[in-house]
């Protein structure tokens, strides 16, 4: 066979392996390109999860420490409450546990509801905060150990009002701490609002 023979044979197979090569190729890219689309958009709404999440997480926060603020001034006022008529009547007839039920109850009541929140809050530090002023509230009062009969000895009433004197002040310090802690956190999830702020440059 000569030269011309031999290219009317190959060229129309070189032709037909060039286009189906291209047409392989082609295939390869568009696959290549709808798995590189696939991953971000994979990726995108991943980042839009996350950031839902984020968002859903600050907001839970926020309203926990709103109401925490609220529930720790009355645990503190009731706890408040107990030591100030522990006080009145021990000065006024060396007797204790005269408090009246209504008080010990919103007492037990409170105390339930700022553990409840406290529970949520996510800072391992404030939460320890939290618990101890909780223990000091619990602890409000003249102890039963103390006083078992529910008498104080005319000489030792000087010094078990005094305690209590030291009980509410120590009170008013630790509340002013953590509720400044709580003040803290709660305007740091409540900047987060300027994040979402057009820029101003």
């Amino acid at each position: 066979m000569d030269v011309a023979v031999w290219s009317a044979i190959i060229g129309p197979i070189t032709t037909l392996l060039g286009g189906l090569g291209g047409y392989w190729l082609a295939g390869r890219n568009e696959e290549g390109r709808d798995r590189r689309a696939a991953s971000r958009e994979e990726a995108a709404r991943r980042n839009a999860l996350a950031e839902r999440l984020e968002e859903s997480r600050h907001g839970f926060q926020r309203d926990a420490l709103l109401e925490l603020q609220d529930e720790l001034q009355r645990l503190v006022r009731s706890a408040t409450q107990i030591t100030l008529q522990d006080r009145r009547t021990i000065k006024e007839s060396g007797q204790t546990y005269l408090l009246a039920e209504d008080l010990s109850d919103q007492a037990m009541e409170i105390t339930v509801s700022v553990q409840r929140l406290r529970s949520r809050v996510l800072d391992d530090e404030l939460r320890a905060s939290i618990g101890v002023l909780i223990d000091l509230c619990s602890s409000a009062g003249v102890s039963l150990i103390e006083y078992p009969q529910g008498k104080v000895p005319d000489d030792e009433r000087d010094q078990a009002l005094a305690k209590l004197d030291r009980q509410i002040m120590h009170l008013a310090e630790e509340y002013s701490t953590v509720t400044e802690a709580v003040g803290k956190h709660l305007r740091s999830e409540l900047d987060r609002r300027g994040l979402a702020a057009p820029s101003n440059s």
